[in-house]
């Protein structure tokens, strides 16, 4: 399963996908199957084409996300999941991972900010101190590559603090698998998704292909698959 969610991401891409079926149409035709090799090479070109279309994309979202609750309840710390896009100069705006957990601190909802992942923990509490955030009030969790280590490496740490309630912060598309793996590890979770970045694809022409409607495609259906994962592994 590890071997898989590895090469998923690469496998789940639809631009791949296509150039694999297009590889098997040129394949049957130097076998002088004409007809397998047109069908071959029409389902390639069409499924590119609805996997870079906003419908098909923002369908794809609409199943996986949440939607959003109404006021934020306190909690005993708030869990921020690296992964995202880090702030470039001003960590106060809540459009990223990083500044919606700011926020959340400085808004009091939480006395305790953990960041967690190998790939961003230590840069996200170097900006976080530099933000204002004193030390006795962060925690690191850095040793994490995935979703499941986060949830158990954070749940570990968070037990040894005596908090049990967190505010979760991370993407939208993300936040269903990562509430799910953090309460598998008992904690009362609240998510805090970040704001939607496709605003643009919602008011783009539904049928007519987009690159940023074909990333988006990419990682949902990555997502689909890990959620199959973890529950395959009883990780959610």
């Amino acid at each position: 399963m590890a071997e898989l969610m590895d090469i998923a991401p690469r496998l789940l891409h639809p631009a791949l996908q296509a150039l694999l079926l297009a590889g098997l149409s040129m394949a049957l035709v130097l076998l002088r199957k004409h007809v397998p090799a047109l069908v071959t090479a029409l389902v390639a070109v069409t499924w590119i084409w609805l996997a870079s279309t906003p419908a098909v994309a923002l369908a794809l979202r609409d199943a996986l996300v949440t939607p959003a609750a109404g006021a934020t309840p306190r909690a005993d710390a708030i869990v921020v999941l690296g992964g995202g896009k880090l702030p470039v100069n001003d960590w106060s705006r809540a459009t990223t991972r990083a500044g919606k957990g700011l926020a959340l601190w400085r808004a009091g909802l939480a006395p305790l900010l953990l960041v967690s992942g190998s790939d961003q923990a230590q840069t996200l509490a170097q900006g976080y101190e530099v933000s204002g955030v004193p030390a006795r009030d962060l925690r690191i969790e850095d040793a994490s590559t995935n979703t499941h280590e986060n949830a158990r490496n954070s749940a570990a740490l968070l037990r040894a603090n005596g908090s049990s309630e967190i505010l979760l912060v991370t993407s939208p598309i993300h936040m269903r698998r990562a509430a799910a793996a953090f309460r598998h590890e008992g904690l009362a979770v609240s998510a805090v998704p970040t704001a939607d970045a496709h605003a643009m694809l919602e008011r783009a022409p539904s049928w007519l292909p987009r690159r940023d409607a074909l990333t988006l495609t990419a990682r949902c259906l990555h997502e689909y698959v890990a959620v199959w994962i973890y529950r395959q592994r009883g990780w959610i």
